[in-house]
């Protein structure tokens, strides 16, 4: 199972993202197996699983004036937007990065474990197939063949158990649900939409600590204040 590296990632290539226009907007390097076949990308990292990225942002703030001056944003509505952007930095983002790296690692961890699991079951049946063999052809083999059957079954049992201890399909599946919902926020928030629309200044900024801290914990607000 890969660990959570403790070193900082090395830095991206320099080479413009333009060209990877589909890839969604993700903490984990957007050039990593590039070239790989489409299956071969989604096999697990089998170790030094990247840390997570903090200076990650969901929106390029360089892109976004960029943006403002081609539609002529006026600089009052665009400073509001950046101060929007900063005070989540905190209040929001911070728990989003940690959410968001806790599931991209859980899910590393269940296709790592379905990764060994198909390999001992084909080693098992391919060791099932030459024992059904020496039966006949030479029995003295039989007592290795079966010897080898019992180590791949206490090898499954083993990464069972480990799994079992901190199962990584839920565990992937709720840090997921919970960066979805703070990605969701952090948009609605700078939208200006419900709830926040009716809202300003220190109430509409605590309205939002609120319910990042609460999807953050678990409890997934609707459009009404939590």
């Amino acid at each position: 199972m890969p660990d959570k590296a403790s070193t900082t990632p090395d830095a991206p290539p320099a080479e413009s993202d333009a060209s990877l226009p589909d890839t969604p907007i993700s903490q984990g390097n957007r050039r990593f197996r590039q070239n790989w076949p489409q299956w071969a990308k989604q096999l697990p990292r089998f170790r030094n699983f990247p840390p997570i990225d903090e200076s990650f942002q969901l929106i390029d703030r360089q892109k976004l004036d960029e943006l403002f001056r081609q539609k002529g944003v006026n600089q009052q509505s665009a400073r509001r937007v950046h101060e929007d952007i900063e005070f989540m930095e905190y209040e929001l983002l911070r728990l989003f990065r940690q959410r968001d790296h806790d599931a991209s690692y859980h899910q590393n961890r269940y296709r790592l474990f379905q990764f060994w699991y198909i390999i001992l079951a084909t080693v098992a049946t391919f060791i099932g197939g030459l024992l059904a063999l020496a039966l006949n052809a030479n029995p003295n083999l039989v007592p290795w063949l079966a010897f080898a059957e019992t180590i791949i079954a206490l090898a499954t049992t083993f990464i069972a158990a480990i799994s079992g201890r901190e199962p990584p399909l839920p565990l992937w599946m709720e840090n997921r649900r919970k960066a979805e919902f703070l990605r969701r926020e952090y948009f609605r928030y700078l939208a200006n939409l419900e709830p926040y629309i009716e809202r300003t200044g220190y109430e509409r900024q605590q309205l939002l600590s609120r319910r990042a801290a609460s999807i953050n914990r678990g409890d997934f607000p609707e459009m009404t204040e939590v």
